[in-house]
């Protein structure tokens, strides 16, 4: 797969943050939502409504996208073990497209970093925990890179929604190393 290359916006914006340590860049993401899961539960298990029109967040912000969802996927991530680092997938962006991450399996940190030049939030960083003892779905705009840790020694299951079906003639899809010295975030798990 060829992967789109960082646009000049986004290069301007990773060279400005640089030189900021990415502890002092840790914060919530303009355009980013999050919406709690209600889980309904009896003695026979529980039911959770993931997506619905009229969904808002947890902010009380309209949760679905003006655009109607295009295709819905599943990844799986193999627990590894270790700290640190556990499997870390990290990081790719989109120029189109929002994904919508919902973690059903396992649990993860999902780390977003935002590459939009004149965002009011341009380079922060938002850390969020995902998945079964976090039982919550992130709304993530394009321009901001994206990816996940896994946290336990149980594989990740990721369903995700997204705003663009993908094409692998014009794939809406680029990468950022997970480790890039100018994003700076340290994947590492303390330990108390």
């Amino acid at each position: 797969m060829a992967w789109m290359a960082v646009t000049e916006s986004m290069e301007r914006v990773l060279a400005d943050i640089s030189s900021v340590p990415a502890s002092q860049r840790v914060g919530r993401i303009d355009g980013v939502m999050v919406k709690t899961f209600r889980k309904h539960a009896d003695q026979r298990g529980y039911f959770i409504e993931q997506l619905k029109r009229g969904d808002l967040d947890d902010e009380g912000r309209p949760f679905i996208p003006a655009e109607p969802f295009a295709q819905m996927s599943r990844s799986l991530a193999y627990a590894r073990g270790g700290n640190p680092p556990e499997l870390i997938k990290a990081f790719h962006w989109h120029k189109r497209q929002w994904d919508y991450w919902d973690i059903v399996q396992g649990n993860a940190r999902v780390v977003l970093v935002d590459l939009r030049e004149g965002s009011p939030t341009a380079g922060r960083i938002q850390s969020i925990i995902l998945g079964e003892h976090s039982p919550k779905m992130v709304a993530i705009p394009p321009f901001v890179g994206h990816g996940y840790q896994v946290l336990s020694l149980q594989d990740v299951i990721l369903n995700y929604y997204v705003t663009e079906p993908y094409d692998p003639a014009d794939p809406d899809e680029g990468r950022i190393a997970w480790d890039d010295p100018r994003i700076g975030f340290d994947w590492s798990i303390e330990n108390i």
